[in-house]
Order: C-alpha cells, then sequence, then structure tokens
C-alpha cells in the first residue's frame, strides 16, 4: 500500500479548509488596502508548505528524530544569529531579512526541538526515568525558550512548554504537575510585581508591563495598550450569530482593528462570518487535534506516540492563547492562529509539524 493511501486524509482534508479560511478573511482583511495582496503571498507559503507537508510525511520519522540533536543544535544556532543579525520589528528582533521575504527561527526551532525531544523521551522511555533526566529536559527546552525569550518573544516562548510538560505527564513523573504549580505560582508573582512594584521586574520592557496591566484592568487604557483587545471585542459583538457578511466587517474595513491579518485574524471571522465562523474554525481545528492524538495511540513504537503528542500539543496551546488573546483572557502576545494567521514561517512550521503526524501514522504499520 502507497504512503498516500496510508495518509490521515481527514485531517488533511481539514487541514486545507482551515488554510482555505485563513485566505479568504486575509484577503477581506485588507481588500480595502489599495494594491495589497497579501492573501497572494500567503497562497505562496501555503504552496511552500504543501510542499515540506507532503516530504515530511514520507520521510521515516524514526530518521529524523534519530537526527533531532542535529536539528536541534542548528536551531539553537539560528536563535543566537537572530539575535546578532536579525532586523527589529514590533519590538522584537526574531526575523532574518531574505530579500522580499523573512523568516523566524523561532518558529522553525519548533520542528527542531520536537524532534530532538521526541529522541530524549524516547530514550527515557526505554529505561526508569529518574529526576535528574527531568531537570535535563527542563534545561534542554529552556535554551530556545530563554534565546526567544531575549528578543524579546514571550509569546513564542510560552508555546514550547508542551515540551516539558507532555511527556513527563505521559512518565507518570510528579514533578511535572509540581512543575506547572511553580509556574502559575510564579506567573502570579510576576503579575502582582507589575501592580505594585513595576521598578523590580527588571527583564521585561515597558511595553510588556502595559500588556500585563492592560490583562488586569482590561478597560485602563483603550486608546493605547489596550486598544487591541478592545477592538477585537468590539469585532466579536458585532458579528453576532450569522456575522456581517464578507468584507462589510465595520471594525475591519475601516481599519479599528489592528494585526487584522495575523494575530487578530480570528476577531475579523467573527465579526463578518459570526459566532458561527468561529465554531467552523474551532470545529475543524479540534478535528485536526483529535486525528493527532488518534495517530498517537495507534502509533507503532513510543517514539511515534510521543512525537505526535507534542506536536498535538504546541499546536493546541499555540490555538488557545492565539484565541484566549482576543477576549483578554491572555496578555496580548503576539502568538499567531496555526494555520489562518498571515505569515509564512508560521504557516510552513505548521504545516510541517502536521506532516510529521502524518509520517508517524503512514510508517505505523513498519515499526513494530
Amino acid at each position: 500500500m502507497s504512503r498516500v493511501a496510508l495518509m490521515d486524509r481527514m485531517s488533511l482534508v481539514a487541514t486545507l479548509a482551515l488554510t482555505a479560511i485563513g485566505i479568504l478573511f486575509i484577503y477581506s482583511a485588507t481588500s480595502f488596502e489599495g494594491g495589497s495582496n497579501r492573501w497572494v503571498k500567503q497562497l505562496i507559503w501555503v504552496c511552500c508548505g504543501l510542499i515540506v507537508y507532503f516530504v515530511l510525511s514520507h520521510l521515516d520519522y524514526k530518521r529524523l528524530v534519530d537526527r533531532g540533536h542535529i536539528f536541534y543544535l542548528l536551531g539553537l544556532v539560528s536563535l543566537v544569529a537572530v539575535l546578532i543579525w536579525g532586523f527589529k520589528a514590533n519590538g522584537a528582533r526574531s526575523w532574518f531579512r531574505l530579500g522580499p521575504a523573512s523568516l523566524q527561527p523561532s518558529e522553525f526551532m519548533k520542528i527542531a526541538a520536537i524532534l530532538f525531544m521526541a529522541k530524549f523521551f524516547t530514550r527515557v522511555e526505554s529505561r526508569r526515568s529518574s529526576f535528574v533526566e527531568f531537570v535535563v529536559s527542563v534545561f534542554l527546552v529552556s535554551l530556545p525558550v530563554v534565546l526567544i525569550a531575549m528578543q524579546p518573544d514571550l509569546g513564542t516562548a510560552l508555546v514550547y512548554l508542551p515540551l516539558i510538560l507532555i511527556p513527563n505527564f505521559l512518565h507518570g513523573r510528579k514533578e511535572a504537575i509540581w512543575l506547572s504549580l511553580v509556574g502559575i505560582i510564579m506567573a502570579g508573582v510576576l503579575v502582582l510585581s507589575v501592580l505594585y512594584k513595576p521598578d523590580w521586574v527588571v527583564f521585561l520592557k515597558d511595553y510588556q508591563k502595559e500588556r500585563i496591566l492592560t490583562f488586569v484592568f482590561p478597560d485602563r487604557d483603550t486608546s493605547n495598550a489596550g486598544y487591541q483587545v478592545h477592538q477585537s471585542k468590539i469585532s466579536i459583538g458585532q458579528g453576532g450569530f450569522l456575522g456581517l457578511g464578507l468584507g462589510k466587517g465595520k471594525q475591519t474595513q475601516l481599519g479599528f482593528l489592528p494585526e487584522k491579518d495575523s494575530d487578530f485574524i480570528l476577531a475579523v471571522v467573527a465579526e463578518e462570518f459570526g459566532f458561527l465562523g468561529i465554531l467552523t474554525v474551532l470545529g475543524l481545528f479540534f478535528l485536526i487535534l483529535q486525528r493527532g492524538l488518534l495517530t498517537a495511540f495507534e502509533a507503532g513504537d513510543a517514539m511515534g506516540s510521543i512525537l505526535a503528542a507534542l506536536v498535538v500539543g504546541v499546536l493546541a496551546l499555540q490555538m488557545l492563547f492565539n484565541a484566549a488573546m482576543l477576549v483578554g483572557l491572555v496578555p496580548t502576545t503576539g502568538i499567531p492562529c496555526p494555520l489562518v494567521s498571515y505569515g509564512g514561517s508560521s504557516m510552513i512550521t505548521s504545516y510541517g509539524l502536521l506532516g510529521l503526524i502524518q509520517s508517524v501514522r503512514t510508517h505505523r504499520f513498519v515499526n513494530h
């Protein structure tokens, strides 16, 4: 049986449908801007993503995971390099300029880190894990997280958390639970410090402190720091159940909604296609995640299970943060919506991650 026949077609169709919705609303969000061709650029990135998707789905994931340490080291080098030679945009030095395009190493590092951590935890699976190995796993994930936070891009850095938590939970390590609790406590301490002793929080930029303040007090400064979330809520509220219609969203078409084709594109969906549109997007994404988890359960070995579970965890957390950001449930962090938001690096990475899941599925009968 060919590899194509073994692929999860339901997941592929849902992925293409979600991508098509994204392109449609990128066009709608930018159509009032004369000469804007962002939807065409996005279509090009989707084609690149599909190539990566099918290449990775046909490659044996075992070979990729076995070389995970190489990808990981190359990824770390790229994260260091972007801090030195990258160009700055929106307050973060996160991109390399390559002619008319820009690439974000922190996105591609997700693939490298997942492959490497799958290799690490597969080896741990073969013997009784120890507390030392737990500490090592935290250290390995912390390296890219710290480098990304230095850009600073805290939103992308947070998306790496499942690489620590999911495998350790699967191994039944109580330390993962304690780490989660410590993380929650530290987040609470950080918020309180920003509220009452902001001068003590020297590792955060002023705009990052403002975002935390806006998260705690949403109506505090709706014309500056809280402007994005405020306009997003208005867009969602205006959409109602069925929306105002494609290209008819007032917040979107009149230019009130910021980052409308990237971080806040779901607000455009909500305004123009309403609750039904958001439900469709979330339903398709949930289907992709469900199929990914099914692949993890049906994988022929521990390596495949861990790899698929890590991909699902990263994509799920990214989607959760993006959706929560729209209504102010989390601070604005600049996390794109996978497969929907405008952006080449994010699109190629999302397709690459889903290609890894397809690789686990198409090779599961030969890896027992």
